[in-house]
Protein backbone atom coordinates (compact mmCIF):
# COMPACT_ATOMS: atom_id res chain seq x y z
CA UNK A 1 0.00 0.00 0.00
CA UNK A 2 1.20 3.59 0.03
CA UNK A 3 2.87 4.34 3.08
CA UNK A 4 0.06 7.30 3.91
CA UNK A 5 -2.20 4.56 3.54
CA UNK A 6 -0.91 2.81 7.01
CA UNK A 7 -1.32 6.15 8.58
CA UNK A 8 -4.83 6.07 7.73
CA UNK A 9 -5.58 2.64 8.28
CA UNK A 10 -4.26 3.07 12.01
CA UNK A 11 -5.77 5.97 12.58
CA UNK A 12 -9.59 4.51 11.96
CA UNK A 13 -9.29 0.63 12.37
CA UNK A 14 -10.33 0.24 16.00
CA UNK A 15 -13.29 2.26 15.66
CA UNK A 16 -14.52 1.88 12.31
CA UNK A 17 -17.49 -0.27 11.98
CA UNK A 18 -16.05 -2.22 8.85
CA UNK A 19 -13.00 -3.78 10.46
CA UNK A 20 -15.61 -4.22 13.76
CA UNK A 21 -17.98 -6.77 11.67
CA UNK A 22 -14.71 -8.27 9.97
CA UNK A 23 -12.92 -8.91 13.42
CA UNK A 24 -16.45 -10.33 14.55
CA UNK A 25 -16.38 -12.93 11.49
CA UNK A 26 -13.06 -13.95 12.57
CA UNK A 27 -13.27 -14.02 16.50
CA UNK A 28 -16.57 -15.95 16.16
CA UNK A 29 -14.58 -18.58 13.36
CA UNK A 30 -11.45 -18.46 16.09
CA UNK A 31 -14.12 -19.51 18.86
CA UNK A 32 -15.95 -22.78 16.91
CA UNK A 33 -13.00 -24.74 16.33
CA UNK A 34 -9.27 -23.33 18.46
CA UNK A 35 -8.86 -24.57 21.85
CA UNK A 36 -7.16 -22.26 24.97
CA UNK A 37 -3.59 -22.09 23.86
CA UNK A 38 -3.92 -22.85 20.23
CA UNK A 39 -1.35 -20.62 17.95
CA UNK A 40 -2.84 -17.80 15.45
CA UNK A 41 -0.73 -16.26 12.87
CA UNK A 42 -2.10 -12.53 11.40
CA UNK A 43 0.11 -12.77 7.81
CA UNK A 44 -0.12 -9.80 6.84
CA UNK A 45 -1.10 -8.04 9.81
CA UNK A 46 -1.33 -4.03 8.82
CA UNK A 47 -1.17 -2.04 11.66
CA UNK A 48 -2.34 -4.39 14.04
CA UNK A 49 -6.21 -3.80 14.59
CA UNK A 50 -6.67 -7.59 14.22
CA UNK A 51 -3.80 -8.49 16.68
CA UNK A 52 -5.38 -6.22 19.17
CA UNK A 53 -8.53 -7.67 19.15
CA UNK A 54 -7.01 -11.23 19.65
CA UNK A 55 -4.88 -10.46 22.62
CA UNK A 56 -7.75 -10.52 24.36
CA UNK A 57 -8.68 -14.08 23.70
CA UNK A 58 -7.18 -17.49 25.08
CA UNK A 59 -4.93 -17.86 21.53
CA UNK A 60 -1.51 -16.28 21.22
CA UNK A 61 -1.10 -14.53 18.17
CA UNK A 62 1.84 -13.43 15.82
CA UNK A 63 2.11 -11.31 13.12
CA UNK A 64 4.26 -10.78 10.17
CA UNK A 65 3.51 -7.38 7.71
CA UNK A 66 6.25 -6.58 4.55
CA UNK A 67 5.82 -2.82 5.32
CA UNK A 68 8.29 -1.66 8.11
CA UNK A 69 5.90 1.47 8.87
CA UNK A 70 3.12 -1.45 9.68
CA UNK A 71 5.39 -3.33 11.99
CA UNK A 72 6.41 -0.03 14.03
CA UNK A 73 2.33 0.90 14.74
CA UNK A 74 2.04 -2.69 15.93
CA UNK A 75 4.54 -2.79 18.13
CA UNK A 76 3.64 0.76 18.88
CA UNK A 77 0.33 -0.63 20.17
CA UNK A 78 2.27 -3.01 22.41
CA UNK A 79 2.27 -5.85 19.96
CA UNK A 80 6.17 -7.75 20.74
CA UNK A 81 5.06 -10.65 18.23
CA UNK A 82 5.09 -8.92 15.14
CA UNK A 83 7.70 -8.77 12.55
CA UNK A 84 9.10 -7.33 9.29
CA UNK A 85 8.14 -10.66 6.50
CA UNK A 86 6.81 -11.53 3.02
CA UNK A 87 3.99 -13.59 3.27
CA UNK A 88 5.18 -16.12 0.51
CA UNK A 89 8.29 -16.59 2.61
CA UNK A 90 7.03 -16.57 6.46
CA UNK A 91 9.95 -17.12 8.92
CA UNK A 92 8.06 -20.05 10.70
CA UNK A 93 8.80 -24.09 10.85
CA UNK A 94 6.22 -26.45 9.14
CA UNK A 95 3.32 -27.22 10.87
CA UNK A 96 3.49 -24.11 13.31
CA UNK A 97 0.15 -22.55 13.64
CA UNK A 98 -3.38 -23.99 14.50
CA UNK A 99 -4.93 -21.26 12.38
CA UNK A 100 -3.42 -18.96 9.55
CA UNK A 101 -5.61 -15.25 9.21
CA UNK A 102 -5.18 -13.90 5.52
CA UNK A 103 -7.31 -10.40 5.41
CA UNK A 104 -7.33 -8.99 2.52
CA UNK A 105 -3.54 -9.47 1.88
CA UNK A 106 -3.66 -12.01 -1.59
CA UNK A 107 -5.34 -9.34 -3.84
CA UNK A 108 -2.61 -6.20 -2.96
CA UNK A 109 0.16 -6.37 -5.74
CA UNK A 110 3.31 -6.84 -4.41
CA UNK A 111 2.07 -10.50 -3.52
CA UNK A 112 2.36 -13.54 -5.15
CA UNK A 113 -1.10 -15.55 -4.24
CA UNK A 114 0.13 -18.68 -5.17
CA UNK A 115 3.38 -18.75 -3.45
CA UNK A 116 1.79 -16.83 -0.23
CA UNK A 117 -0.61 -19.57 -0.25
CA UNK A 118 1.53 -22.61 -0.16
CA UNK A 119 3.46 -20.95 2.68
CA UNK A 120 0.19 -20.11 4.56
CA UNK A 121 -0.62 -23.84 4.34
CA UNK A 122 3.01 -25.33 5.33
CA UNK A 123 2.74 -23.41 8.37
CA UNK A 124 -0.75 -24.77 9.26
CA UNK A 125 -0.50 -27.37 11.90
CA UNK A 126 -2.92 -30.85 9.66
CA UNK A 127 -6.63 -29.89 10.08
CA UNK A 128 -5.26 -26.27 10.80
CA UNK A 129 -7.63 -23.39 10.12
CA UNK A 130 -7.42 -20.59 6.95
CA UNK A 131 -9.04 -18.01 7.67
CA UNK A 132 -9.35 -14.97 4.27
CA UNK A 133 -11.33 -12.00 3.59
CA UNK A 134 -11.06 -11.13 0.08
CA UNK A 135 -12.66 -8.08 -1.98
CA UNK A 136 -15.07 -9.24 -4.01
CA UNK A 137 -16.14 -8.39 -7.33
CA UNK A 138 -14.27 -6.74 -10.91
CA UNK A 139 -16.61 -4.35 -11.01
CA UNK A 140 -16.12 -2.55 -7.54
CA UNK A 141 -12.73 -1.53 -8.82
CA UNK A 142 -12.09 1.92 -8.03
CA UNK A 143 -10.39 4.56 -6.15
CA UNK A 144 -9.48 2.53 -2.93
CA UNK A 145 -7.69 -0.72 -4.86
CA UNK A 146 -5.28 2.11 -6.69
CA UNK A 147 -4.35 3.92 -3.27
CA UNK A 148 -4.11 0.65 -1.67
CA UNK A 149 -2.51 -1.01 -4.85
CA UNK A 150 -5.01 -3.89 -5.09
CA UNK A 151 -5.04 -5.88 -8.40
CA UNK A 152 -7.11 -8.11 -7.77
CA UNK A 153 -10.99 -9.26 -7.00
CA UNK A 154 -12.71 -12.51 -6.65
CA UNK A 155 -15.73 -14.24 -7.60
CA UNK A 156 -16.80 -17.31 -5.31
CA UNK A 157 -15.45 -19.66 -7.93
CA UNK A 158 -11.96 -18.31 -7.78
CA UNK A 159 -11.88 -18.78 -3.93
CA UNK A 160 -12.75 -21.93 -4.04
CA UNK A 161 -10.62 -23.22 -6.86
CA UNK A 162 -7.50 -21.15 -5.17
CA UNK A 163 -8.34 -22.99 -1.52
CA UNK A 164 -9.10 -26.53 -3.04
CA UNK A 165 -5.75 -26.15 -5.67
CA UNK A 166 -4.00 -25.78 -2.11
CA UNK A 167 -5.56 -28.74 -0.71
CA UNK A 168 -7.58 -26.76 1.81
CA UNK A 169 -11.01 -28.42 2.40
CA UNK A 170 -13.50 -25.28 2.71
CA UNK A 171 -15.68 -25.21 5.53
CA UNK A 172 -17.49 -21.76 5.18
CA UNK A 173 -17.50 -19.32 2.30
CA UNK A 174 -20.25 -16.49 1.82
CA UNK A 175 -20.49 -12.67 0.74
CA UNK A 176 -20.68 -9.82 2.90
CA UNK A 177 -21.54 -6.11 3.04
CA UNK A 178 -24.19 -7.02 0.65
CA UNK A 179 -26.81 -4.24 2.18
CA UNK A 180 -23.95 -2.01 0.66
CA UNK A 181 -23.15 -3.33 -2.20
CA UNK A 182 -25.53 -0.57 -4.61
CA UNK A 183 -23.90 2.17 -2.96
CA UNK A 184 -20.40 1.22 -3.03
CA UNK A 185 -20.81 0.07 -6.57
CA UNK A 186 -21.95 3.54 -7.86
CA UNK A 187 -19.25 5.13 -5.05
CA UNK A 188 -16.91 3.39 -7.03
CA UNK A 189 -17.84 3.94 -10.35
CA UNK A 190 -17.85 7.63 -9.59
CA UNK A 191 -14.43 7.44 -8.50
CA UNK A 192 -13.17 5.80 -11.52
CA UNK A 193 -14.76 8.30 -13.48
CA UNK A 194 -13.21 10.69 -11.40
CA UNK A 195 -9.59 9.17 -11.84
CA UNK A 196 -8.88 9.45 -7.88
CA UNK A 197 -6.14 7.31 -6.05
CA UNK A 198 -7.77 7.78 -2.72
CA UNK A 199 -9.44 5.01 -0.62
CA UNK A 200 -12.30 4.82 1.59
CA UNK A 201 -10.91 4.73 4.53
CA UNK A 202 -12.72 7.44 6.80
CA UNK A 203 -14.30 6.97 10.03
CA UNK A 204 -17.97 8.30 9.76
CA UNK A 205 -19.53 10.44 12.30
CA UNK A 206 -20.46 7.91 15.69
CA UNK A 207 -24.10 7.85 14.69
CA UNK A 208 -23.31 6.77 11.55
CA UNK A 209 -20.48 4.44 12.32
CA UNK A 210 -22.71 2.80 15.09
CA UNK A 211 -25.98 2.38 12.55
CA UNK A 212 -23.41 0.82 9.93
CA UNK A 213 -21.59 -1.37 12.57
CA UNK A 214 -25.27 -3.13 13.63
CA UNK A 215 -26.23 -3.39 9.97
CA UNK A 216 -23.11 -4.85 9.10
CA UNK A 217 -23.22 -7.91 12.07
CA UNK A 218 -27.57 -8.35 10.86
CA UNK A 219 -25.68 -8.49 7.05
CA UNK A 220 -22.77 -10.93 7.84
CA UNK A 221 -25.40 -13.68 9.54
CA UNK A 222 -27.90 -13.42 6.94
CA UNK A 223 -25.50 -13.81 4.09
CA UNK A 224 -24.22 -16.48 5.87
CA UNK A 225 -27.40 -18.09 6.64
CA UNK A 226 -29.36 -17.03 3.08
CA UNK A 227 -25.90 -17.68 0.65
CA UNK A 228 -26.62 -14.87 -1.18
CA UNK A 229 -24.73 -14.33 -4.52
CA UNK A 230 -23.32 -10.63 -3.80
CA UNK A 231 -21.50 -8.45 -1.40
CA UNK A 232 -18.45 -6.07 -1.06
CA UNK A 233 -16.40 -9.00 0.75
CA UNK A 234 -16.00 -12.74 0.69
CA UNK A 235 -15.22 -14.28 3.90
CA UNK A 236 -13.86 -18.15 3.58
CA UNK A 237 -12.78 -20.56 6.13
CA UNK A 238 -10.68 -23.79 5.08
CA UNK A 239 -9.26 -26.70 7.08
CA UNK A 240 -5.88 -27.95 5.77
CA UNK A 241 -6.32 -31.24 4.36
CA UNK A 242 -3.50 -33.79 5.45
Amino acid sequence: MQPHEYENMRRVEDDHWWYAVLRGLVVESLSADLKPGAQVLDAGCGTGGMMARLSHKPWPVQGVDLDPSAVLACQLRGLAEVQQADVSCLPFADERFDAVLSLDVLYHQCVNQETALTEMRRVLKPGGLLILNLPAFECLRGSHDAAVCGVRRYKACHVQKLLRFHSMEVKILHPWNASLFLPILLHRLWSRIQLRQTSDLRLPPMWLNELLARLGHLDARICRRLHLPFGTSWFAVARKVC
